[in-house]
Parts: C-alpha cells; sequence; structure tokens
C-alpha cells in the first residue's frame, strides 16, 4: 500500500449476548442481556450502547478474524462485502437457530425510502443464504451495479443488520471521491462512539504507521483504552523482516498502542477451499507459530492465535461493559424523562374528527392570543411566561417594546442626519459617512452631489450660496425681489432626499424583529 493511500474498511460485531464460547460469562451474558434489551426497544437510535467494531483495510483479513472469534460461517465472495456497513448480533439462545436480516435506512434518506428499505426482512436457514441477502439488500439501497441501479453509488450508508461487511476506501475507476466520503464518515461514525472496542486489523506486510485504521483509532480514541491491534498474514511477509513484526507484536516497535496487539494467523485460501474446521484452524495457528522462525522471537504466547484474542476480548469487554453501563443507565433515564414530557406536550388522545377540531381550535385561539397581546403591549394577560423569553437571536419577543425602540432610533436618526444638507461650524471634523461641499460651486454641480446618499456638512456660507443657486435656477414669471412658488418645494425636496432611505431601513429593521 502506497503511503498516500487509506483502504479503510469498518465491520461491525454488536453483542447483545454473546453465545460463543471464550467470549461468554453468566456475568456479562447478563450485562448484555441488558444492553439487547435496550437495542431491541431502538434505544441504540439514540444513545450510544456496547459494541465491538472490527476496522482496517480492505483484504486484511477482517472476514477470517470475525469468523475465528464467532464461530459463524461467513461467506467470502468478491465485491459483496464492498458496499455498505453490517452489523452483526449475536443472541444466546437454547433453542433452534435463527438468521434474520434486515436493513437500518441512513438518516439522509427521504422518508419514502426509508419505510421501503425497514420493510425488508429475510428469516435465512442458514449462513449459505447471505450472499442472495447481500444481493437484494444492495439492490434495495440503489446501490450501482444491482439490477437496474447503474447510475446510483458504490457505496451506502445504510446498514444491513446480521452480517459481516467491509468497505474499500481508495478512488478509481469505479469509485469517485464521494463514495470514498461516505465510507470514511461511515467507519468514523462507528469508531467515534466512545462506547466502542475497535479491532484495528492491520496486515503485517504493510507499514502499520500508514494504515488509515491506526491513525482513525489515536484520533477517536486518544486515551488507547478500546483500540486493539491484530496483526494477520504474517505468513505472507518477506523471509528475515519476521524480527521487525515481532517487535510490533510484542509492542516494543515505534507504533505502539496502549491495549497492544496480537498476532494471528488466518486460513489460507487453500485452507478454506477444503473446508478447514475451527479446531484445525487452531492447531495450525499453534504449529505455525511453534515453528522456525517465530519460535525464536520470543512471542509470548497469550497474544498470539485467535483462541488468545477471544479469551482477552471476553476480559476486555466484561470491563468495557461494567464501566460503560451505568453511563448508559443515566442516559436512559435523561431519555426517559425527556420522551415523558414530549408526549405530555402532546396534549390529551384525539380520538375522532370532533377532537382533532377542538384541539386545533384550542391552538388557534391560542395563537390569536398571543398575537392580540404581543400587538397591544398586554404582556401579563395571556401567558406571561412565554414573554419571558427570547428568540433564537437573543432579542426580547416582546414585539411592541421592540418596534417602539427602533421608532425611537429611527426617530432620533431622522432628526439628527435627515437633511441632506447640514449646518456645522467651519472646524468640524468630518467622518466618512458624511461630504464636505466647498463655497465655491456651481449649481449644476451642487444639485448632481445632492442627490447622492451621503449627509452633506456644510456652513452658513456654504447653505446660503446654495439656496441663491436654487433661487437663480428656479426663477420664471416673478417679479425681481419676488421668488417662484416652487422654490419652497424644491429647496424642501432637496432636503428630504435621505428620509427615503431612512425609512426604508427602519422598515427592514421592523420586519427582521417580527
Amino acid at each position: 500500500m502506497s503511503e498516500n493511500t487509506e483502504n479503510l474498511d469498518c465491520e461491525n460485531m454488536e453483542n447483545r449476548t454473546i453465545g460463543i464460547p471464550g467470549l461468554q460469562s453468566s456475568k456479562l451474558t447478563r450485562r448484555l442481556e441488558q444492553v439487547a434489551d435496550l437495542r431491541a426497544r431502538g434505544i441504540s437510535d439514540h444513545i450510544n450502547l456496547p459494541q465491538i467494531v472490527v476496522c482496517g483495510d480492505q483484504s486484511a483479513g477482517k472476514s477470517s478474524i470475525l469468523e475465528g472469534l464467532t464461530g459463524l460461517p461467513f461467506p467470502r465472495q468478491d465485491g459483496i462485502w464492498t458496499k455498505f456497513a453490517t452489523e452483526i448480533i449475536l443472541q444466546h439462545s437454547t433453542g433452534k437457530q435463527s438468521i434474520k436480516a434486515s436493513i437500518i435506512p441512513s438518516s439522509s434518506r427521504s422518508d419514502t425510502s426509508k419505510t421501503t428499505l425497514r420493510l425488508y426482512s429475510r428469516q435465512l436457514k442458514s449462513f449459505d443464504e447471505l450472499p442472495e441477502v447481500i444481493v437484494d439488500a444492495s439492490a434495495l439501497m440503489g446501490i450501482r451495479g444491482f439490477q437496474n441501479s447503474n447510475g446510483g453509488p458504490i457505496f451506502a450508508k445504510d446498514v444491513l443488520r446480521v452480517e459481516v461487511s467491509g468497505l474499500i476506501s481508495v478512488p478509481n475507476d469505479d469509485q469517485d471521491e464521494e463514495d470514498v466520503e461516505t465510507v470514511q464518515e461511515l467507519v468514523d461514525s462507528y469508531a467515534a462512539n466512545p462506547r466502542t472496542i475497535i479491532l484495528a486489523v492491520v496486515q503485517a506486510g504493510n507499514d502499520i504507521a500508514n494504515q488509515g485504521i491506526i491513525r482513525k483509532s489515536r484520533h477517536f480514541d486518544k486515551a488507547g483504552q478500546r483500540t486493539v491491534g491484530v496483526i494477520t498474514k504474517p505468513d505472507l511477509i518477506n523471509r528475515g523482516t519476521e524480527k521487525r513484526i515481532a517487535l510490533l507484536a510484542k509492542n516494543l516497535d515505534t507504533t505502539k498502542l496502549q491495549l497492544g496487539y496480537f498476532l494471528v494467523k488466518n486460513p489460507t485460501p487453500t485452507e478454506l477451499a477444503s473446508g478447514i474446521t475451527p479446531d484445525q484452524r487452531q492447531r495450525g495457528e499453534v504449529t505455525f507459530f511453534q515453528s522456525s522462525p517465530w519460535k525464536e522471537q520470543g512471542l509470548a504466547m497469550d497474544r498470539v492465535g485467535i483462541l488468545s484474542l477471544r479469551s482477552y476480548l471476553q476480559t476486555l469487554l466484561d470491563q468495557h461493559v461494567e464501566r460503560e453501563l451505568p453511563e448508559v443507565q443515566e442516559e436512559v433515564k435523561n431519555l426517559m424523562k425527556k420522551t415523558e414530557m414530549e408526549i405530555e406536550a402532546l396534549g390529551d388522545e384525539r380520538q375522532s374528527i370532533g377532537h382533532l377540531r377542538m384541539f386545533l381550535s384550542r391552538i388557534a385561539m391560542r395563537f390569536h392570543g398571543l398575537t392580540t397581546s404581543t400587538l397591544n403591549g398586554t404582556y401579563h394577560e395571556m401567558d406571561s411566561s412565554f414573554f419571558k423569553g427570547q428568540d433564537r437571536s437573543g432579542s426580547s419577543i416582546r414585539l411592541r417594546a421592540s418596534v417602539h425602540l427602533l421608532n425611537t432610533n429611527c426617530s432620533d436618526e431622522m432628526r439628527k442626519n435627515g437633511q441632506k444638507r447640514k449646518v456645522v461650524e467651519s472646524n468640524v471634523n468630518v467622518d466618512s459617512e458624511h461630504e464636505v461641499l466647498e463655497c465655491e460651486v456651481d449649481a449644476s454641480s451642487s444639485n448632481e452631489r445632492s442627490f447622492s446618499d451621503a449627509q452633506l456638512l456644510v456652513t452658513e456660507c456654504e447653505i446660503e450660496t446654495w439656496v441663491k443657486e436654487v433661487y437663480h435656477s428656479s426663477r420664471g414669471k416673478e417679479l425681481p425681489g419676488n421668488y417662484n412658488h416652487v422654490l419652497l418645494s424644491e429647496l424642501f425636496y432637496i432636503q428630504s432626499s435621505r428620509w427615503y432611505q431612512i425609512a426604508k431601513d427602519h422598515l427592514n429593521s421592523v420586519h427582521e424583529v417580527i
């Protein structure tokens, strides 16, 4: 893998109750049954619940790790596990085995699309039917290449709730940057959950420090309390590099994890094709690591093999659930209180059209009463608590009082800066919002400037000069010494030219408050 490549996949194993030897104790089972009960009631949509997530590069061996941990025969079919995330929910049961597949739609989908995906449910007789389920789910999600979905995305944010998934995150001819972003967001959503145990699967033959899941785990798990490294495919590394991998497995390399690493040898394609059993896999691992050159590396046997990893996860999961469950219980209590308040706010049950009409009439009357109180400024007649609040911008919702304040501000602005030409002392300082009109100007330039937005600060000499200019430009049939009747109206028109903008700004301010 090149330095700039991030082939990040995520496979989620959400634990209800683990009925797998090595991942089960009576105490842990009771706790996970409590978590399962919460999940069955949809609490996981609102509160993060404990879970295990297997993340790593494409073809890092995540499916083999999950198969070794759970004992479930996961199908391996090229391309199938690279389209969406899949949650494995393992529930302990003394009855007949039952496998059910369903789809959890992404929150970004439309209501119609969510309903369609939620309706999908299939009871499986065996895991041999999983490839068919995955194809059906891909078609429903609109993933490109399935049925008639040739123009859809390569990846989906929806989740298939049953099995394992692997997601590629490198652009190629079929995958654009939007698909890569979808994958990253999906992986981040699991890794960011503070109640998720991250199994960071890395290939022994790749540069560990540059693998995406290591960087992500350090970003989302800064304390390092929930990330376990799993090194796979030690049988595929170059001869002579065993020492480097052994240092990493013993957590003595530069890329350290607080919880350390496990070294696991997954079955080869030939062994998988021959139908290797779990017992044969375990014996093969023991033989492999007890043979040269690995036996000379001084590896701790409790950190080698799938059995050691499974045993360690039981202890870690037990501690993790024990630590998180009290906080989960507190969050559930708060969620219940919030939900009860929301239900109470809905009012009494409305069983008939008459009840609905009465309910809507009460809402309309309350709205009318609040509006009337707002317009009249009688803030304590209808609902005094309502008028004590503020809007989203932090302003008071007492409308009449707010408009009064704006009216006062507008009046002050009009009185201070409403005139186009304002007489000032000759030595007055001028800011950027004003212009100075020189005394010696002609009538044409004066009239041009009178219609600009800025206020003109003039002296008595300048205002007299301007009045004379308007007087001379407005003369008609009147006798000498008299003035045309339009002189006053023209002077007023020019002097009040700023009123329009001031009034417009005031109306906009009032509109924003309303």
